[in-house]
């Protein structure tokens, strides 16, 4: 082994060894288990070991983000773990489901129906811009250079689409 990399290996010994306390405190406080925080810190000092201790800046920092990520890693494993081999339906049984009731998206439908229709019967241009910009995503200076309108134009037959559609929308509340 080379006299710099001995050297090295006895530095970041050194460090570990000065902040090792600090850091299974601070793996404690995460964790609550000192098994657990003795564990981790032990595996911090066997990623830090490899690294090269001169460019690293700032140590303990180095260190206790080295211990919180292992932290992290654990806790994500551990909560992984809770789920295997538990029967899928008792671990979803508590959980809300997400989707709409019938009802709901029936009057959704009917609502979207309406204002459809409200969108149609807009003024060619009004509607021209309206879907443009909702449907197409298009921005106001595309639409008022498509349409030959000035933007503030464009602006105002979108909102004011827009104000009738919420009203629409409202009613079917």
């Amino acid at each position: 082994m080379e006299v710099s990399a001995l050297k090295a290996k006895r530095t970041s010994l050194q460090l570990y060894e000065a902040h090792r306390e600090r850091l299974l405190s601070y793996a404690n406080r995460l964790s609550g288990d000192l098994t657990l925080a003795e564990d981790i810190v032990q595996d911090a000092w066997l990623l830090f070991a490899r690294q090269p201790v001169e460019q690293i800046g700032a140590p303990l920092q180095y260190l206790r983000a080295i211990v919180r990520n292992l932290f992290i890693t654990r806790l994500r494993r551990t909560i992984g773990e809770c789920t295997d081999g538990v029967d899928f339906d008792t671990v979803t049984e508590g959980m809300a489901d997400n989707a709409a009731s019938p009802e709901y998206a029936a009057s959704a439908r009917e609502t979207l129906a309406r204002v459809i229709a409200v969108i149609d019967a807009m003024p060619p241009r009004q509607a021209c811009a309206f879907k443009l910009y909702y449907f197409e995503g298009l921005k106001l200076r595309e639409i008022a250079a498509r349409l030959d309108l000035s933007v503030p134009m464009v602006h105002r037959l979108i909102a004011d689409g827009m104000t009738i559609c919420d009203r629409i929308y409202e009613e079917g509340l």
